[in-house]
């Protein structure tokens, strides 16, 4: 993934491990690199040096990322510079920046980023495209547990990285036991992410910060190409959708209706027993349309039932695995869409879980 020619790339963060990752990606990527250490230093060299390209993280001493935006656009001569901004959290001028990433990073993402703006310079410069959705607002409730999950972000990235270029360097040696171990890391970075996510996304929902982003969705694709990917995720799983030949128009953050669905497939999975099926069934009733997917595993007793969607509730029994916030967040998410999550459950013969959300009158 060389560059054709070596351009100049300022990196600024005030984390050494975070620092000195971000500087090997810009050096394999063939190009040059100043490190600042602070926003103040990272102005310095940019002033002083004029680079193609600024990356920088936004909690920094002296200077945030905002902050050091702000003065390099103030600067005629660095007006047009790209400008990638990293953060755990989503600043409020995240969108001054010509690229935002949420911590974790994923490498390949960054390099093709890199590479484009580059590309582009200096036409690019102008254009600002939308934030990447990253975790929410901190909260309470609790404070600390949301505080220790934005402060793991900018360690987790890092690590992640790190081991994103480990990964490629085994891919070169060939060793296939250590790059299995390597996917394993990885897979526990990842749910490590999750988690985190979740504990920003309920602690959001807590304190009705959660906002959703409608657009128009046809619900049958919708659906359709979400129950196609697990599919394709879960090979040795029959995953039949019963759906209308006909559109279903929505307006729905499709996003967070793609965290529901996922959320209801996952534990669907999870639990569907010896059978290995799960029946997700998509129909319009009256005014209302319902999203429901069926397992055939053990059940749920009746007296959880009540319980199912409260947060951090884990049922008596389960393996170990989960965090007792997907059903609560799923909940929670179709309540802002107008909607109501349900569950029916008979022991030996499984549980079904039903999205109901009001059809979008034209």
């Amino acid at each position: 993934m060389k560059a054709e020619a070596a351009s100049l790339v300022l990196v600024a963060d005030d984390e050494e491990p975070t620092l000195e990752i971000l500087t090997t990606v810009v050096k394999d990527l063939g190009h040059q690199v100043l490190a600042a250490r602070d926003g103040e230093e990272a102005l310095r060299l940019a002033l002083h040096h004029g680079p193609d390209l600024i990356i920088t993280d936004f909690m920094m001493p002296h200077r945030t990322g905002i902050e050091l935006i702000r003065a390099v656009r103030a600067e005629e001569s660095l007006a047009a510079t790209p400008i990638i901004l990293i953060s755990a959290a989503s600043p409020a001028g995240a969108k001054e920046a010509t690229r935002f990433f949420g911590k974790p990073v994923h490498l390949g993402d960054l390099e093709e980023t890199i590479a484009r703006l580059l590309a582009e310079r200096p036409s690019a410069a102008h254009e600002r495209v939308a934030p990447v959705e990253g975790p929410l607002s901190r909260s309470t409730r609790p404070e600390a547990l949301n505080w220790v999950a934005h402060e793991l972000k900018s360690p987790l990235s890092a690590v992640r990285m790190s081991v994103e270029l480990l990964r490629r360097r085994l891919e070169v040696i060939g060793d296939e036991q250590d790059q299995a171990r390597v996917q394993v890391i990885l897979r526990g970075l990842d749910r490590m992410t999750s988690l985190m996510n979740s504990v920003l996304d309920a602690a959001a929902i807590g304190e009705g910060k959660l906002a959703l982003r409608p657009t128009p969705v046809d619900l049958v694709q919708f659906v359709t190409r979400t129950i196609a990917l697990w599919r394709d995720l879960h090979p040795d799983f029959e995953l039949a959708l019963t759906a209308p030949d006909e559109p279903i128009h929505m307006q729905l953050d499709e996003p967070r209706m793609q965290q529901i669905l996922e959320n209801l497939l996952s534990n669907a999975i999870k639990y569907s027993g010896a059978r290995k099926r799960v029946e997700v069934q998509l129909a319009a009733r009256g005014g209302q349309v319902v999203v429901s997917v069926r397992d055939f595993g053990p059940g749920i007793p009746a007296a959880e039932l009540p319980h199912l969607f409260e947060r951090f509730h884990r049922a008596a029994g389960t393996s170990g695995h989960g965090h007792g916030l997907g059903l609560f967040i799923a909940a929670a998410l179709a309540k802002l869409h107008g909607g109501t999550l349900g569950v029916g459950s008979t022991l030996g013969q499984g549980s079904t879980f039903s999205l109901s959300l009001p059809r979008l009158r034209t």
